[in-house]
């Protein structure tokens, strides 16, 4: 049996008194001595023996950048003509056909300007030709991209990378390979001397050659510079490339100076008013006003062992209105030290601010230069602003990739060639090239044996081994050695050498050997890439270069090499 049931509903609908609801939305409190009793409880009315700044007078000095050193090289004047990077990290532009054609094509223009005939822009063509495909060599022929550019540009278009070379051994005279007529003669070496010029400011130098700096045995850069100190010495200072190739101000270390060409530094005074610190998610420094909820305070989870983070919290909750700021300017490449820093507050009383790392118990410091020769003065008392591209620069893809891994199966050290420049000067994913070398099939015995003795597996060509080599028995100390795996290429036994610039480095004292310290690839790897950068400097200049980065790696890896294989050749051989 079901018993009866009644449902019913309630609705609260509002009988306003009035046409507008803007008082009603309005939340008015009719109590203000309940604001003031909350006030009372936390302790707002206490009073204290202090007062906010006024007024802020600061006295510094400021000082420049005088040289760079790159390497071991002779130290170099440093006039901020360009950022640090482009100085010390350029090298130079790899010679492509891509590269090639486009220096053909400006030199044909410049030809056309200065009024060169037909025939002077066929001698050109004639004399500097640009490859037919059926002409390159096997290894070449690998790479399609550059089989299809050949096949476009062949015969029509100027070799300017040879054209250029020509032209700087026969300067100021046309280059004997071409038949110019007699009255082409002044506007082709018009033609040329402005080609000339504009190659060396628009690439700068063609060829292989590393970046001055470049250490290869480090895989890094090794770089120095000198600068005039607030207080006058000449320091000398050591510079750590970061990893996007850039100069920050904690990329340098004091290593030592030279009192003896002491220069006393012109200093700086100035006053100014300080401002309150602001941040996202700051609570508002008055009461009963809404904060902003960009900011949620309920997902910060903090544990007792989590020191930094309770001390950002304690900062920002209850110390960040007692905070202020001044702007301070300081030049790009300069070096600038605060002597004095005098806040005058509201009340008129005078407070002398000193560096935190200052006092003899001091040892908390930010924002200082490390120095290595002085124990009893860690760090200094100025600031760097590197003259550095730092966050102006606009980056290309990336040209060339070497991965250095360990191997542990193998016991190898492997520097794999992840991406390397094509014939026309693009980046060539190293798998796809290995792709191009087709597997050796290994013939059967003519006994027709079901097994085949191997000796070991083949490894991708874009893999090249980096044994450990003793090179002072004394200390035992070992490096890295480049070495080369052999396979059947096209019928015939090869060595397999790298294709990019990574591996086959000039600033070596021999060609052949090349060797990184073993330090310097520890399990996780490590990565060298090489990227165009380009960069808009102070006095509006365009400086473009190719830098060398190291980032971290991606942990070990396998090539999957094996010795002593016995594998079955398909023959059923019965007894």
């Amino acid at each position: 049996m079901r018993k009866p049931s009644l449902t019913y509903w309630n609705r609260i609908e509002p009988s306003p008194r009035a046409d507008s609801l803007v008082r009603g939305l309005e939340a008015a409190v009719r109590d203000p001595v309940w604001f003031l009793a909350r006030q009372w409880q936390v302790g707002e009315f206490l009073g204290e023996d202090a007062g906010s700044p006024s007024t802020v007078s600061v006295h510094a000095r400021l000082s420049s950048f005088t040289g760079w050193t790159a390497g071991r090289g002779d130290s170099q004047p440093f006039a901020m003509e360009a950022p640090l990077e482009s100085l010390v990290e350029a090298e130079d532009v790899t010679p492509n056909w891509l590269l090639a054609v486009e220096l053909g094509q400006m030199l044909a223009r410049l030809l056309d300007e200065e009024g060169a005939s037909p025939s002077a822009r066929g001698a050109f063509t004639n004399a500097y030709q640009v490859p037919q495909p059926a002409s390159l060599s096997a290894e070449e022929r690998r790479d399609q991209a550059l089989v299809r550019f050949l096949r476009v540009c062949a015969g029509r278009a100027i070799d300017g990378i040879a054209a250029y070379r020509q032209a700087i051994i026969s300067a100021p005279a046309i280059p004997a390979a071409l038949a110019i007529q007699a009255g082409d003669e002044g506007p082709v070496a018009k033609a040329l001397g402005h080609f000339l010029a504009w190659v060396r400011v628009t690439y700068g130098a063609i060829g292989r050659g590393d970046a001055p700096a470049w250490a290869p045995a480090l895989l890094d850069h090794q770089v120095a510079a000198t600068a005039r100190t607030p207080s006058g010495e000449l320091a000398r200072l050591q510079a750590s490339v970061g990893p996007y190739g850039e100069f920050d101000w904690f990329a340098f270390d004091e290593t030592g100076r030279d009192e003896a060409a002491s220069e006393e530094q012109e200093p700086i005074a100035f006053s100014l008013f300080p401002t309150n610190v602001n941040f996202s998610g700051m609570p508002n420094s008055r009461w009963w006003q809404f904060e902003d909820g960009r900011f949620n305070w309920t997902n910060v989870d903090t544990d007792r062992r989590e020191i930094a983070k309770a001390m950002i919290l304690d900062f920002m909750l209850v110390q960040g209105t007692d905070w202020f700021m001044i702007p301070f300017g300081q030049r790009v490449g300069s070096l600038a030290a605060v002597d004095q820093l005098l806040v005058r507050d509201v009340f008129g009383e005078l407070t002398l601010v000193r560096r935190a790392d200052a006092g003899p118990r001091a040892g908390w410091t930010m924002f200082s230069t490390a120095t290595g020769d002085r124990p009893q003065a860690p760090v200094t008392n100025y600031f760097i602003l590197a003259p550095s591209a730092l966050r102006t620069t606009l980056d290309g893809p990336d040209l060339e990739e070497v991965r250095f891994l360990r191997d542990e199966q193998a016991n190898l050290v492997w520097a794999v060639e992840a991406r390397t420049q094509n014939g026309i000067g693009t980046g060539w994913p190293g798998h796809e090239r290995a792709l191009t070398y087709p597997e050796e099939e290994i013939a059967a015995a003519a006994t027709a044996a079901p097994l085949l003795y191997r000796l070991q597996t083949n490894v991708p060509v874009h893999w090249i081994p980096f044994p450990p080599v003793q090179i002072d028995s004394a200390h035992r100390a070992v490096a890295l050695e480049r070495a080369a795996m052999q396979r059947f290429v096209d019928g015939a036994l090869v060595r397999i050498e790298p294709a990019g610039r990574i591996l086959n480095p000039t600033n070596v004292e021999d060609a052949h050997i090349y060797r990184v310290n073993e330090e310097e690839v520890s399990r996780s790897g490590t990565r060298i890439l090489r990227a165009p950068r380009r960069s808009r400097w102070l006095d509006g200049t365009t400086h473009s270069w190719t830098s060398r980065q190291r980032r971290a790696g991606m942990g070990e890896g396998s090539s999957g090499l094996r010795y002593d294989l016995v594998e079955q050749t398909g023959s059923d051989v019965r007894s």
